[in-house]
């Protein structure tokens, strides 16, 4: 407990769709740091500031963002709750009523309870030796050595070297209340029949397609920028996140939105 026996708060931004940059001049003109300064917190924490701070404290940060027209809000820490852990589904059916997720046991998921929905694709890296032999000038080198000297020559020595490359991987990620469940849906393992007569046979459409209907299904949930890029039809790089790790922070912002009922429309 603080002071006053206040527990621990946070301060929420309110818009999932608020211009980060402005936030950080907003932040800049209440302290010494200039708003380049403040942009590595805000682009990891999403709209998650101060976190823990004093009651009063956040309570001043949030009365006075909303002030400079960036609404936001002053919560304790105590009911920001991390997603649940995610299940992998790789099939699925849409419903009117519903989303029936085929994993292990199928299971109806209301769309009512879908409160957050993510998309977008994550940095993926691979490596893995690679054992390369004697070069061809070397090997020139050696035959010309062998045809001179008459003696063969022994095998040229080999090296070991870590080859590490790079891939993005496109995701969808469903945050259900009632019960608790995040759905992870790797885009390019999962089977896209639940599209009807919108399945295409472009990978990327059926993603896109899926995104839209998901979202036109529960248009109450509030959606991760890198939806909201698919939905607008943003260019691939807008849609990139680091890590799911990241993925995680940006729900954990929105899915305490929606629990507390505090987003704008």
């Amino acid at each position: 407990m603080n002071e006053g026996g206040h527990p621990p708060h946070a301060v929420l931004l309110r818009d999932p769709a608020r211009d980060l940059n402005l936030v950080a001049v907003a932040l800049a003109a209440r302290s010494k740091l200039s708003p380049e300064n403040w942009m590595p917190a805000l682009r990891r924490n999403w709209g998650i500031l101060l976190e823990p701070s004093s009651a009063e404290e956040a309570e001043a940060l949030a009365n006075a963002l909303t002030k400079a027209g960036h609404a936001a809000v002053a919560v304790p820490v105590s009911l920001l709750e991390d997603p649940p852990a995610p299940v992998l589904v790789a099939k699925a059916e849409l419903w009117g009523d519903g989303f029936d997720v085929v994993a292990g046991e199928s299971e109806r998921l209301s769309w009512s309870r879908l409160k957050v929905i993510s998309a977008g694709a994550v940095s993926r890296s691979d490596s893995k030796s690679v054992t390369e032999g004697p070069s061809l000038a070397e090997k020139s080198v050696r035959l010309g050595l062998t045809m001179a000297t008459g003696l063969p020559l022994m095998g040229g020595k080999t090296k070991t070297r870590a080859v590490v490359t790079e891939r993005r991987e496109s995701f969808i990620e469903l945050i259900f209340v009632e019960p608790a469940r995040r759905v992870r849906i790797m885009a390019a393992n999962f089977d896209y029949a639940a599209l009807g007569e919108k399945m295409s046979y472009s990978a990327e459409l059926n993603f896109r397609a899926l995104v839209g209907e998901l979202t036109a299904r529960a248009p109450a949930a509030l959606r991760g920028k890198g939806a909201r890029g698919v939905l607008t039809k943003a260019p691939s790089g807008e849609l990139a996140y680091e890590s799911f790790e990241e993925v995680e922070r940006e729900e954990r912002w929105l899915l305490a939105l929606a629990v507390l009922g505090a987003a704008l429309p």
